[in-house]
């Protein structure tokens, strides 16, 4: 004899929470990827300005001074 029963609202219940929970566990992995991501990337980064090893821009050439017609 059964002492609790679980009626089909309930048992839909327990499906859209557990759908809701897996939802909210695969955000945060995608989150905390993107955030790994980013963070090696701007490591990176700063590595390469304080070495000094970033592209040197070449010289640009002087400014030529046109006469104005009037």
């Amino acid at each position: 004899m059964p002492i609790a029963r679980i009626t089909s609202q309930g048992l839909a219940a327990i499906a859209l929470l557990v759908a809701a929970l897996w939802g909210c566990i695969l955000a945060e992995n995608s989150i905390t990827r993107t955030a790994g991501v980013t963070r090696r990337a701007s490591l990176h980064e700063l590595r390469v300005l304080k070495s000094g090893l970033h592209k040197v821009n070449a010289p640009v050439s002087s400014p030529r001074w046109h006469r104005r017609t009037a």
